[in-house]
C-alpha cells in the first residue's frame, strides 16, 4: 500500500478508502472505465475516483516505472493550487499494489459545488449570459497557458462553472494527464479545438483570444482551423478503431 494525504484529519479516510467507497448510502456520478462516487465523511463531502484496473503491461509500468494517474492527479492538483488555479481541493490518494503488479488506486478531493459545467453553454445557444460566459472562459483558459498549464484532457465535462454573483469561477477537473509546459501559438489552438466543433463559437472564441492576448486574429484563426482537422481525423480513427474492436 502506498498513500499521500494532505491532511492528518483525513488519514483514516485514506486508508479505510476501499470500506467507505462500497457503501451503498454513497452517491455514484461516474460509472464507466473508471468509478466516481460522492462520499460523507465526518460532516464534510468528498469525491472519491476508483481508478480501473490497467491491462497487464501497465499494471508492471505503473508497478515499477511510472506514476499512477491517481499519484498525478493529487501531485497536479497541488501543483495548481500553488499557480492559484482552481481545482477541487486535493485530499489524497491511496494505492494497492502486489509485489509484482499495479492494481487498485483512488484519488480524493473535496466535493466542489459547481452550478453547470462549459459543456452545457457549448450545447445550448440560449445559455444564459451565454456570450460573457465565453468570454470569460477564454479569459480563464488563456490564463492557464500563461501559467503554462497544457490540460490534456481540456474537453467541455472537465471544465466546471460556479456562479458568484455576477462572476463566473472556473475549475478542472480530471488532472492526471496534465504537463507544465511554454505555450506556442500551435499549442495554444490545439487545446481550444478540444472544446466544440461548432464553427460560430470556434471563430468567437479564436478572435477573443486573439484580441487579449494581443496576436494576430488570422494566424490564429488559421491555426484553430488546422487544430481542429486533426481532431476531427483523431475522432474519426478513433472511433473506426472501436468498430474494428468490436468486431473482432
Amino acid at each position: 500500500m502506498t498513500y499521500e494525504v494532505a491532511n492528518e484529519r483525513q488519514k483514516d479516510f485514506i486508508l479505510n478508502i476501499k470500506l467507505y467507497f462500497n457503501q451503498k448510502a454513497n452517491h455514484t456520478i461516474y460509472d464507466k472505465r473508471n468509478i466516481i462516487k460522492v462520499i460523507k465523511f465526518e460532516g464534510n463531502k468528498y469525491v472519491v475516483k476508483s481508478f480501473k484496473t490497467p491491462h497487464l503491461l501497465n499494471q508492471i509500468v505503473y508497478r515499477f516505472f511510472r506514476d499512477s494517474k491517481a499519484k498525478r492527479s493529487f501531485i497536479n492538483s497541488i501543483k495548481l493550487a500553488e499557480l492559484g488555479i482552481n481545482t477541487p481541493q486535493p485530499i489524497g490518494f491511496i494505492e494497492f499494489p502486489t509485489r509484482f503488479r499495479f492494481k487498485e488506486s483512488f484519488y480524493i478531493s473535496e466535493f466542489f459545488d459547481f452550478d453547470f459545467e462549459i459543456r452545457a453553454v457549448f450545447k445550448d445557444k440560449n445559455f444564459k449570459n451565454r456570450e460573457n460566459i465565453l468570454k470569460r472562459f477564454i479569459e480563464y483558459t488563456y490564463r492557464l497557458h500563461q501559467k503554462k498549464v497544457h490540460h490534456i484532457d481540456y474537453s467541455p465535462g472537465n471544465i466546471l462553472v460556479k456562479r458568484v454573483g455576477s462572476f463566473y469561477s472556473f475549475s478542472i477537473i480530471d488532472v492526471n494527464r496534465m504537463e507544465f509546459v511554454e505555450f506556442d501559438d500551435d499549442l495554444r489552438m490545439q487545446n481550444l479545438a478540444k472544446l466544440t466543433n461548432d464553427r460560430e463559437d470556434n471563430e468567437f472564441m479564436a478572435r477573443y483570444y486573439a484580441q487579449i492576448a494581443k496576436l494576430d486574429e488570422t494566424a490564429l484563426l488559421g491555426k484553430l482551423d488546422s487544430s481542429l482537422k486533426k481532431q476531427e481525423n483523431y475522432l474519426a480513427n478513433k472511433k473506426r478503431f472501436k468498430k474494428l474492436k468490436g468486431k473482432n
